[in-house]
């Protein structure tokens, strides 16, 4: 069982505390919970990394790398034309525009070895005992698939032949499908249902071939970055959306589990940002909205997931998930021989993103607790969590210590 915290996430927002700063804060977070891994920010100052692996070292916890892969870090700016290419021919836009959100196709040859590059090089020497790999996917085309599901680049052409896939031919037949609303439904379906894998209806056959191409191609890059980090003598950990999700950006859990020592899923059910389950959710729902409306649009992501949906989006948005959904979540995970499966559960606050209240964290950590995961995540960075709210899960925390089965068995 491990417990694990999150700590200064990289990027151009990104905190900057001076290392006495950063020590500080990661004690407090020791002196009230028993955390085993630190997962440490991209692109900090040396002397912070020094300062937060001494108390690392001073806690017996692990110190890990948190780097993202298939997007821009800051330092590391990929080529444009490296973007991944949508079902509209256009290239896939950031989030907000942000770079770290804008991501690279995993099939483009030059876009592979640059990023391949760019991970040899700031795992080179360091004190760091694994790597946290995120970012470890396609960019989600929940707000609009019929513009944003990729990629038909090239490169992806090319590598989807050699694989028995047209993926122009695909490309015409899911256009096509996407654009009535019985299409819609029937995508949503496919990819969030486990029983997609069993339908043989044309309708689907496309989107199922492209959802398997996406995911192969995903688990080949990160196959490459995890050997490359354990070839230094180090551990890997991913970073997955939560496993309902996964598939929406070309993640498969039981593939990925293959290369890693543990992978954490983001079970956030309250935050409102990218890869989090309203984030997400809504996305879809707006885009289905568009042609059925909001109760039926809210019908169908509730069949396709097999969840507990309110009625209406604003409940959703304003942080109305059912808790049982992360129990679900935890499960399904587990079902998918997640490898050593661990549960991301957001203490940040943050406003407009991130407004929590202690019930809704107890709730939560409850329901995580249920579904029997081999660790938690405390997402997703420490320096933005109040720290009532770690001594709030402390309790908890423990008691999932003393009630965890063990690590699942690997795929």
């Amino acid at each position: 069982m491990l417990i694990a915290i999150q700590y200064l996430e990289g990027g151009a927002h990104i905190a900057r505390p001076s290392p006495e700063e950063a020590r500080g804060r990661l004690r407090a977070a020791f002196e009230r919970l028993p955390i085993a891994m630190v997962l440490l920010g991209w692109n900090l100052p040396p002397r912070v990394v020094e300062a937060c692996a001494e108390e690392c070292t001073q806690h017996h916890a692990d110190l890990y790398l948190w780097q993202p892969l298939l997007t821009g870090d800051g330092s590391f700016r990929p080529h444009p034309a490296w973007q991944t290419i949508g079902l509209d021919g256009h290239p896939v836009g950031g989030h907000a525009g942000r770079t770290e959100f804008t991501f690279i196709c995993p099939n483009r040859a030059a876009a592979r070895e640059a990023v391949l590059e760019r991970l040899s090089d700031v795992i080179a020497g360091g004190c760091y005992r694994g790597v946290f790999l995120d970012r470890i996917r396609f960019p989600s085309p929940a707000a609009n698939p019929a513009r944003d599901l990729a990629c038909f680049c090239e490169d992806c052409q090319q590598a989807a032949g050699q694989a028995g896939l047209d993926l122009v031919l695909a490309r015409e037949h899911l256009r096509w499908l996407l654009e009535t609303p019985e299409g819609k439904r029937a995508a949503t379906h496919c990819i969030l249902s486990s029983s997609c894998a069993q339908q043989t209806n044309a309708p689907s056959y496309w989107l199922k071939q492209l959802l398997a191409f996406r995911h192969r191609s995903i688990t080949a890059v990160v196959k490459a970055a995890a050997d490359l980090a354990t070839t230094r003598g180090l551990k890997v950990g991913l970073d997955c959306f939560s496993p309902t999700l996964a598939l929406l950006v070309g993640q498969h859990l039981s593939g990925l589990a293959a290369h890693c020592d543990w992978i954490k899923v983001m079970t956030y059910a309250r935050a409102f940002g990218p890869a989090s389950i309203p984030f997400e959710i809504l996305g879809l729902a707006d885009w289905l909205m568009a042609s059925d409306g909001e109760s039926r649009a809210m019908a169908c992501l509730a069949d396709a997931a097999a969840w507990p949906l309110p009625a209406s989006r604003e409940e959703v948005r304003c942080g109305g998930l059912p808790a049982a959904i992360l129990t679900a979540e935890v499960r399904r995970g587990r079902a998918a021989r997640a490898r050593q499966l661990l549960a991301g559960i957001e203490l940040v606050e943050i406003p407009g993103v991130a407004e929590l209240n202690a019930d809704q964290v107890r709730a939560d950590c409850e329901a995580v607790l249920a579904g029997e995961p081999d660790g938690v995540v405390l997402s997703w960075d420490l320096w933005h969590m109040p720290l009532e709210r770690l001594q709030l899960v402390g309790p908890l925390c423990r008691r999932l210590m003393l009630s965890a089965p063990g690590p699942a068995p690997a795929a």
